[in-house]
Protein backbone atom coordinates (compact mmCIF):
# COMPACT_ATOMS: atom_id res chain seq x y z
CA UNK A 1 0.00 0.00 0.00
CA UNK A 2 1.49 3.38 -0.87
CA UNK A 3 1.74 5.99 1.35
CA UNK A 4 -1.14 8.12 2.18
CA UNK A 5 -3.57 5.58 -0.74
CA UNK A 6 -6.69 5.50 2.14
CA UNK A 7 -8.17 8.60 1.60
CA UNK A 8 -10.08 10.35 4.78
CA UNK A 9 -13.08 12.78 5.90
CA UNK A 10 -12.93 13.54 10.02
CA UNK A 11 -16.00 14.30 11.42
CA UNK A 12 -16.15 15.15 14.61
CA UNK A 13 -12.05 16.58 15.19
CA UNK A 14 -11.58 16.22 18.31
CA UNK A 15 -9.00 15.02 20.88
CA UNK A 16 -9.82 11.19 19.40
CA UNK A 17 -10.59 11.40 16.29
CA UNK A 18 -6.97 13.44 15.39
CA UNK A 19 -5.48 10.97 17.33
CA UNK A 20 -6.73 8.08 15.45
CA UNK A 21 -6.16 10.38 12.02
CA UNK A 22 -2.41 11.10 13.05
CA UNK A 23 -1.78 7.31 13.79
CA UNK A 24 -2.35 6.62 10.33
CA UNK A 25 -1.38 10.16 8.80
CA UNK A 26 1.80 10.21 10.58
CA UNK A 27 2.96 6.73 12.08
CA UNK A 28 1.37 4.47 9.20
CA UNK A 29 1.91 6.31 6.24
CA UNK A 30 -1.50 5.31 4.96
CA UNK A 31 -3.93 7.55 5.28
CA UNK A 32 -4.48 11.09 3.62
CA UNK A 33 -7.12 13.28 5.63
CA UNK A 34 -9.36 15.15 2.12
CA UNK A 35 -12.25 16.74 4.69
CA UNK A 36 -12.75 17.69 8.09
CA UNK A 37 -16.35 18.67 9.80
CA UNK A 38 -16.66 20.19 13.00
CA UNK A 39 -18.91 22.87 14.40
CA UNK A 40 -15.34 24.75 16.06
CA UNK A 41 -13.40 26.82 14.20
CA UNK A 42 -10.16 26.40 16.38
CA UNK A 43 -10.71 22.77 15.49
CA UNK A 44 -10.79 22.96 11.92
CA UNK A 45 -7.85 25.61 11.50
CA UNK A 46 -6.14 22.71 13.60
CA UNK A 47 -6.58 20.40 10.97
CA UNK A 48 -5.57 22.79 7.81
CA UNK A 49 -2.28 23.51 9.86
CA UNK A 50 -1.97 19.89 10.91
CA UNK A 51 -2.86 18.01 8.13
CA UNK A 52 -3.41 20.00 5.24
CA UNK A 53 -6.87 20.13 4.78
CA UNK A 54 -7.64 22.50 2.32
CA UNK A 55 -9.82 25.75 3.56
CA UNK A 56 -12.35 24.93 0.85
CA UNK A 57 -12.40 21.39 2.53
CA UNK A 58 -13.21 22.41 6.09
CA UNK A 59 -17.00 22.68 6.87
CA UNK A 60 -19.11 23.41 10.54
CA UNK A 61 -21.80 21.31 9.39
CA UNK A 62 -21.85 17.98 7.38
CA UNK A 63 -24.60 18.70 4.82
CA UNK A 64 -22.38 20.95 2.59
CA UNK A 65 -20.21 18.17 2.58
CA UNK A 66 -22.53 15.27 1.87
CA UNK A 67 -24.45 17.14 -0.99
CA UNK A 68 -20.44 16.47 -3.09
CA UNK A 69 -21.33 12.70 -2.80
CA UNK A 70 -19.06 9.90 -1.56
CA UNK A 71 -15.02 11.81 -1.74
CA UNK A 72 -13.47 9.34 -0.21
CA UNK A 73 -12.82 5.97 1.11
CA UNK A 74 -13.66 6.30 4.43
CA UNK A 75 -14.80 8.18 7.94
CA UNK A 76 -13.40 8.80 10.99
CA UNK A 77 -16.43 9.79 12.94
CA UNK A 78 -15.14 11.22 16.29
CA UNK A 79 -18.17 13.27 17.62
CA UNK A 80 -19.84 12.81 20.54
CA UNK A 81 -21.63 9.87 21.92
CA UNK A 82 -25.36 11.69 20.98
CA UNK A 83 -24.21 12.97 17.80
CA UNK A 84 -23.28 9.49 16.20
CA UNK A 85 -26.67 8.31 14.61
CA UNK A 86 -27.37 11.28 13.46
CA UNK A 87 -23.71 11.72 11.49
CA UNK A 88 -23.30 7.89 10.60
CA UNK A 89 -26.07 7.14 9.08
CA UNK A 90 -25.93 9.77 6.01
CA UNK A 91 -22.03 8.53 5.48
CA UNK A 92 -22.96 5.31 5.54
CA UNK A 93 -25.62 5.40 2.97
CA UNK A 94 -23.23 7.11 0.66
CA UNK A 95 -20.89 4.42 0.97
CA UNK A 96 -18.04 5.26 3.28
CA UNK A 97 -16.16 2.64 5.22
CA UNK A 98 -16.14 4.13 9.06
CA UNK A 99 -14.22 3.91 11.86
CA UNK A 100 -16.92 5.11 14.68
CA UNK A 101 -15.92 6.14 17.90
CA UNK A 102 -17.29 3.98 20.96
CA UNK A 103 -20.11 4.07 21.91
CA UNK A 104 -21.58 3.52 19.16
CA UNK A 105 -25.47 4.65 20.36
CA UNK A 106 -27.05 4.58 23.76
CA UNK A 107 -29.92 2.07 22.70
CA UNK A 108 -30.59 -1.01 21.11
CA UNK A 109 -32.64 0.27 18.17
CA UNK A 110 -30.34 2.67 16.97
CA UNK A 111 -27.73 0.36 16.86
CA UNK A 112 -29.23 -2.55 14.85
CA UNK A 113 -30.27 0.20 12.70
CA UNK A 114 -26.76 1.38 12.06
CA UNK A 115 -25.57 -2.47 12.01
CA UNK A 116 -28.46 -2.70 9.57
CA UNK A 117 -27.17 0.26 6.80
CA UNK A 118 -23.94 -0.62 6.83
CA UNK A 119 -24.86 -3.97 5.80
CA UNK A 120 -26.98 -2.81 2.95
CA UNK A 121 -24.48 -0.59 1.67
CA UNK A 122 -21.80 -2.89 1.79
CA UNK A 123 -19.42 -0.41 4.54
CA UNK A 124 -17.00 -1.62 6.61
CA UNK A 125 -18.19 -0.41 9.81
CA UNK A 126 -15.30 -0.93 12.92
CA UNK A 127 -16.10 0.40 16.43
CA UNK A 128 -12.83 2.12 18.41
CA UNK A 129 -12.69 -0.27 21.18
CA UNK A 130 -9.35 0.12 21.01
CA UNK A 131 -8.03 -2.04 24.46
CA UNK A 132 -8.59 -5.05 22.38
CA UNK A 133 -5.16 -3.70 20.03
CA UNK A 134 -3.37 -3.20 22.92
CA UNK A 135 -0.33 -5.95 23.20
CA UNK A 136 -0.89 -6.54 26.67
CA UNK A 137 -4.90 -7.28 25.76
CA UNK A 138 -4.31 -9.10 22.58
CA UNK A 139 -1.78 -11.87 24.69
CA UNK A 140 -4.23 -12.48 27.05
CA UNK A 141 -6.68 -13.29 23.79
CA UNK A 142 -3.68 -15.06 22.31
CA UNK A 143 -3.21 -17.26 25.61
CA UNK A 144 -7.01 -18.00 26.24
CA UNK A 145 -7.46 -19.24 22.02
CA UNK A 146 -3.50 -21.31 22.45
CA UNK A 147 -5.53 -23.63 25.21
CA UNK A 148 -3.31 -22.37 28.26
CA UNK A 149 -5.92 -21.85 30.75
CA UNK A 150 -8.60 -24.16 29.38
CA UNK A 151 -11.80 -23.28 29.27
CA UNK A 152 -12.58 -19.63 31.24
CA UNK A 153 -14.72 -19.85 34.22
CA UNK A 154 -14.51 -16.89 35.85
CA UNK A 155 -13.83 -13.34 35.16
CA UNK A 156 -13.11 -10.03 36.87
CA UNK A 157 -11.97 -6.80 35.85
CA UNK A 158 -12.39 -2.95 37.55
CA UNK A 159 -11.94 0.48 36.11
CA UNK A 160 -10.44 2.71 38.47
CA UNK A 161 -10.76 6.17 37.64
CA UNK A 162 -8.21 8.97 38.55
CA UNK A 163 -9.31 11.77 40.67
CA UNK A 164 -8.03 13.92 37.79
CA UNK A 165 -9.90 12.28 35.15
CA UNK A 166 -13.01 11.57 37.01
CA UNK A 167 -12.76 15.83 37.38
CA UNK A 168 -12.42 16.79 33.96
CA UNK A 169 -14.17 14.14 32.03
CA UNK A 170 -16.92 13.09 34.28
CA UNK A 171 -18.28 15.26 37.36
CA UNK A 172 -17.02 18.48 35.57
CA UNK A 173 -16.83 17.62 32.34
CA UNK A 174 -19.06 17.24 28.86
CA UNK A 175 -19.93 13.71 30.16
CA UNK A 176 -21.31 14.45 33.61
CA UNK A 177 -24.62 14.62 32.83
CA UNK A 178 -26.43 11.78 31.07
CA UNK A 179 -28.95 14.04 29.76
CA UNK A 180 -26.54 16.17 27.92
CA UNK A 181 -24.07 13.41 26.74
CA UNK A 182 -26.35 10.58 25.78
CA UNK A 183 -24.46 8.22 27.55
CA UNK A 184 -24.45 6.65 31.24
CA UNK A 185 -21.21 6.16 32.92
CA UNK A 186 -21.52 2.80 32.13
CA UNK A 187 -21.74 3.29 28.16
CA UNK A 188 -19.13 6.14 28.17
CA UNK A 189 -16.25 4.68 30.18
CA UNK A 190 -16.76 0.98 30.24
CA UNK A 191 -18.24 -0.19 27.33
CA UNK A 192 -14.42 -0.73 26.90
CA UNK A 193 -14.29 -3.17 29.75
CA UNK A 194 -17.68 -5.25 29.08
CA UNK A 195 -16.66 -5.25 25.33
CA UNK A 196 -13.68 -7.15 26.78
CA UNK A 197 -15.57 -9.56 28.68
CA UNK A 198 -17.83 -10.29 25.24
CA UNK A 199 -14.33 -10.38 23.28
CA UNK A 200 -12.58 -13.01 25.70
CA UNK A 201 -14.96 -15.01 26.45
CA UNK A 202 -16.77 -14.88 22.81
CA UNK A 203 -16.95 -19.47 22.41
CA UNK A 204 -20.42 -18.32 24.55
CA UNK A 205 -22.47 -15.22 24.79
CA UNK A 206 -23.95 -13.76 27.84
CA UNK A 207 -27.15 -14.82 30.10
CA UNK A 208 -28.51 -12.86 32.65
CA UNK A 209 -26.86 -9.22 34.06
CA UNK A 210 -27.32 -7.95 37.29
CA UNK A 211 -25.91 -4.41 38.21
CA UNK A 212 -25.93 -1.77 41.73
CA UNK A 213 -24.25 1.43 42.20
CA UNK A 214 -25.31 5.13 42.28
CA UNK A 215 -24.08 8.50 42.71
CA UNK A 216 -23.64 8.24 46.16
CA UNK A 217 -20.88 10.05 47.18
CA UNK A 218 -19.88 12.88 44.89
CA UNK A 219 -22.94 14.93 46.02
CA UNK A 220 -23.77 18.38 47.37
CA UNK A 221 -23.97 16.42 50.84
CA UNK A 222 -21.02 15.36 50.59
CA UNK A 223 -19.07 18.82 49.61
CA UNK A 224 -16.55 19.73 52.43
CA UNK A 225 -17.95 21.73 55.67
CA UNK A 226 -17.94 25.47 54.33
CA UNK A 227 -17.66 25.29 50.33
CA UNK A 228 -18.89 27.18 48.16
CA UNK A 229 -19.87 26.92 44.47
CA UNK A 230 -16.80 27.93 42.83
CA UNK A 231 -13.17 27.25 44.09
CA UNK A 232 -11.70 30.52 42.91
CA UNK A 233 -14.57 33.07 44.10
CA UNK A 234 -16.34 31.92 47.37
CA UNK A 235 -14.59 28.82 48.61
CA UNK A 236 -11.83 29.98 51.35
CA UNK A 237 -8.49 28.68 50.96
CA UNK A 238 -8.69 26.72 54.35
CA UNK A 239 -11.72 24.65 52.86
CA UNK A 240 -9.51 23.97 49.59
CA UNK A 241 -6.78 22.99 51.00
CA UNK A 242 -8.56 19.43 52.33
CA UNK A 243 -10.05 19.51 48.76
CA UNK A 244 -9.33 16.73 46.67
CA UNK A 245 -11.06 18.36 43.69
CA UNK A 246 -9.63 21.98 44.02
CA UNK A 247 -9.17 23.85 40.97
CA UNK A 248 -5.71 24.98 41.82
CA UNK A 249 -3.67 21.96 41.83
CA UNK A 250 -5.60 19.79 39.50
CA UNK A 251 -6.35 22.57 36.82
CA UNK A 252 -3.72 25.08 37.53
CA UNK A 253 -0.42 23.45 38.89
CA UNK A 254 -0.84 19.91 37.22
CA UNK A 255 -3.41 19.66 34.29
CA UNK A 256 -3.27 16.10 33.18
CA UNK A 257 -5.79 16.05 30.62
CA UNK A 258 -5.70 20.18 29.33
CA UNK A 259 -7.78 19.51 26.31
CA UNK A 260 -10.60 19.15 28.17
CA UNK A 261 -11.04 21.95 30.34
CA UNK A 262 -10.38 24.90 28.73
CA UNK A 263 -12.70 24.17 25.64
CA UNK A 264 -14.82 26.38 26.29
CA UNK A 265 -12.58 29.49 26.34
CA UNK A 266 -12.90 29.44 22.33
CA UNK A 267 -9.17 28.85 22.10
CA UNK A 268 -7.01 26.00 22.07
CA UNK A 269 -5.31 24.83 24.80
CA UNK A 270 -1.78 25.76 24.37
CA UNK A 271 -3.06 29.39 23.44
CA UNK A 272 -4.77 30.20 26.71
CA UNK A 273 -2.35 32.55 29.48
CA UNK A 274 -2.80 31.87 32.90
CA UNK A 275 -4.88 34.29 33.11
CA UNK A 276 -7.18 33.49 31.11
CA UNK A 277 -7.68 30.19 32.91
CA UNK A 278 -8.09 31.99 36.21
CA UNK A 279 -10.73 34.04 34.93
CA UNK A 280 -12.91 31.87 33.05
CA UNK A 281 -12.66 28.93 36.11
CA UNK A 282 -13.92 32.10 38.35
CA UNK A 283 -16.58 33.09 36.11
CA UNK A 284 -18.14 30.85 33.06
CA UNK A 285 -16.06 27.70 32.83
CA UNK A 286 -17.62 24.43 34.41
CA UNK A 287 -14.51 23.02 35.57
CA UNK A 288 -14.63 26.34 38.15
CA UNK A 289 -17.76 24.65 39.93
CA UNK A 290 -17.01 22.85 43.21
CA UNK A 291 -17.23 19.02 42.12
CA UNK A 292 -19.97 17.63 44.81
CA UNK A 293 -22.05 21.21 43.01
CA UNK A 294 -21.76 20.74 40.02
CA UNK A 295 -24.75 19.11 39.08
CA UNK A 296 -23.63 15.56 37.44
CA UNK A 297 -26.41 13.04 37.40
CA UNK A 298 -24.14 9.70 36.13
CA UNK A 299 -23.39 7.23 38.53
CA UNK A 300 -20.07 7.44 40.68
CA UNK A 301 -19.81 3.77 41.56
CA UNK A 302 -20.72 0.57 39.53
CA UNK A 303 -20.60 -2.95 39.49
CA UNK A 304 -21.75 -5.47 36.91
CA UNK A 305 -22.08 -9.35 37.19
CA UNK A 306 -22.82 -11.29 34.09
CA UNK A 307 -23.77 -15.22 33.70
CA UNK A 308 -23.12 -16.60 30.23
CA UNK A 309 -24.88 -19.26 28.32
CA UNK A 310 -22.17 -21.84 29.24
CA UNK A 311 -22.63 -20.94 32.84
CA UNK A 312 -19.38 -19.09 32.84
CA UNK A 313 -19.58 -15.72 35.07
CA UNK A 314 -17.69 -12.48 34.84
CA UNK A 315 -17.75 -8.89 37.08
CA UNK A 316 -16.68 -5.58 36.15
CA UNK A 317 -16.54 -2.87 39.08
CA UNK A 318 -16.05 0.89 38.24
CA UNK A 319 -15.07 3.29 40.66
CA UNK A 320 -14.27 7.28 40.33
CA UNK A 321 -12.34 9.38 41.76
CA UNK A 322 -9.53 6.50 42.86
CA UNK A 323 -5.86 7.50 43.99
CA UNK A 324 -4.21 4.92 41.53
CA UNK A 325 -6.28 4.95 38.43
CA UNK A 326 -6.01 2.02 36.01
CA UNK A 327 -7.67 -0.93 34.93
CA UNK A 328 -6.97 -4.60 36.28
CA UNK A 329 -7.94 -8.39 34.79
CA UNK A 330 -7.94 -11.66 36.46
CA UNK A 331 -9.18 -14.80 34.28
CA UNK A 332 -9.69 -18.00 35.93
CA UNK A 333 -9.77 -20.87 33.92
CA UNK A 334 -10.81 -24.84 33.78
CA UNK A 335 -6.60 -25.37 33.52
CA UNK A 336 -5.10 -22.28 35.12
CA UNK A 337 -5.43 -18.40 35.33
CA UNK A 338 -4.24 -15.16 34.00
CA UNK A 339 -4.02 -11.55 35.91
CA UNK A 340 -2.63 -8.41 35.24
CA UNK A 341 -2.83 -4.52 35.60
CA UNK A 342 -3.05 -2.76 32.24
CA UNK A 343 -1.09 0.38 33.33
CA UNK A 344 1.70 -1.56 35.01
CA UNK A 345 1.97 -3.41 31.39
CA UNK A 346 2.66 -6.70 33.58
CA UNK A 347 0.71 -9.82 32.98
CA UNK A 348 1.11 -13.34 34.57
CA UNK A 349 -0.21 -16.78 33.15
CA UNK A 350 -0.33 -19.17 36.04
CA UNK A 351 -0.83 -23.18 35.87
CA UNK A 352 -0.79 -25.96 38.12
CA UNK A 353 2.31 -27.82 39.25
CA UNK A 354 2.00 -31.30 39.59
CA UNK A 355 5.75 -31.32 41.00
CA UNK A 356 4.87 -29.61 43.89
CA UNK A 357 0.88 -29.14 43.88
CA UNK A 358 1.41 -25.42 43.33
CA UNK A 359 1.47 -23.44 40.36
CA UNK A 360 4.09 -22.77 37.63
CA UNK A 361 3.68 -18.84 36.39
CA UNK A 362 4.97 -16.93 33.29
CA UNK A 363 5.84 -13.24 33.72
CA UNK A 364 5.02 -11.11 30.13
CA UNK A 365 6.21 -7.11 30.48
CA UNK A 366 4.69 -4.82 27.89
CA UNK A 367 5.62 -1.76 30.15
CA UNK A 368 8.54 -1.05 27.11
CA UNK A 369 6.23 -1.15 24.63
CA UNK A 370 4.12 1.38 25.68
CA UNK A 371 6.07 4.44 24.51
CA UNK A 372 6.68 3.17 21.14
CA UNK A 373 2.76 1.63 20.30
CA UNK A 374 0.95 4.86 21.52
CA UNK A 375 -2.41 5.51 23.30
CA UNK A 376 -4.30 3.41 25.39
CA UNK A 377 -1.34 0.85 26.04
CA UNK A 378 -0.77 1.23 22.45
CA UNK A 379 -4.33 0.18 21.22
CA UNK A 380 -4.76 3.46 19.20
CA UNK A 381 -1.57 2.18 16.68
CA UNK A 382 -2.93 -1.13 16.15
CA UNK A 383 -6.93 0.05 15.85
CA UNK A 384 -5.79 1.88 12.93
CA UNK A 385 -3.00 -0.54 11.82
CA UNK A 386 -6.38 -3.08 11.53
CA UNK A 387 -8.67 -0.61 10.17
CA UNK A 388 -6.25 0.56 7.34
CA UNK A 389 -5.54 -3.32 6.65
CA UNK A 390 -9.07 -4.27 6.25
CA UNK A 391 -9.79 -1.49 3.93
CA UNK A 392 -6.84 -2.78 2.00
CA UNK A 393 -9.03 -6.02 1.82
CA UNK A 394 -5.93 -8.23 4.08
CA UNK A 395 -7.22 -10.40 6.74
CA UNK A 396 -7.97 -8.57 9.93
CA UNK A 397 -6.70 -9.26 13.09
CA UNK A 398 -8.09 -11.09 16.13
CA UNK A 399 -8.34 -7.63 17.58
CA UNK A 400 -10.90 -6.82 15.08
CA UNK A 401 -13.96 -4.91 16.06
CA UNK A 402 -16.55 -5.27 13.32
CA UNK A 403 -20.04 -4.00 14.01
CA UNK A 404 -21.22 -7.81 14.69
CA UNK A 405 -18.68 -8.24 16.67
CA UNK A 406 -19.52 -5.10 18.77
CA UNK A 407 -23.35 -5.65 19.31
CA UNK A 408 -23.00 -8.21 22.29
CA UNK A 409 -20.87 -5.79 24.41
CA UNK A 410 -23.46 -2.90 23.69
CA UNK A 411 -26.18 -4.82 24.40
CA UNK A 412 -24.62 -6.05 27.92
CA UNK A 413 -24.15 -2.36 29.09
CA UNK A 414 -27.90 -1.47 28.24
CA UNK A 415 -28.72 -4.83 30.28
CA UNK A 416 -26.57 -3.66 33.16
CA UNK A 417 -27.76 -0.18 33.29
CA UNK A 418 -31.42 -0.96 33.36
CA UNK A 419 -30.98 -3.97 35.61
CA UNK A 420 -29.60 -1.43 38.16
CA UNK A 421 -32.54 0.71 37.74
CA UNK A 422 -34.66 -1.87 38.40
CA UNK A 423 -33.40 -3.45 40.37
CA UNK A 424 -33.46 -6.78 39.20
CA UNK A 425 -32.07 -9.11 37.08
CA UNK A 426 -31.99 -9.10 33.46
CA UNK A 427 -32.28 -11.38 30.67
CA UNK A 428 -29.69 -10.78 28.26
CA UNK A 429 -32.06 -11.96 25.28
CA UNK A 430 -35.71 -10.50 25.86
Amino acid sequence: MKIGAITAVVVGCGDRACVYAEEGVFSLKKIKVVAAVDPDENRLKYMREHFGVPAKMCFTGQDELLAMGKIADCVINGTMDQYHKQTAIPFLEQGYHMLLEKPIVNNEADLMEIKRIADEHGCILMTCHVLRFAPFYRKIKETILAGAIGKPISIQTSERVGYAHSSMSYIRGKWRKESECGSSLLLAKCCHDLDLLCWLNNSTVPDEVSSFGGRDFITPENAPDGAGTRCLTDCSEEVRRNCIFDVTPMYLNNCLLPWYPWQCTGKDYREISDEEKIDSLKTYNPHGVCAFKAGGDIVDHQVVSIKFANSSTAVHTMVLGCAKPGRSIWISGTRGEIEGRADDGILFLRNYDRKTSAYTEQKFDFCELYGETGGHFGGDKGLMADFCDVLAGKTPSVSYTSIEDSINGHVLVYRADEAMQKGTVVKFVE
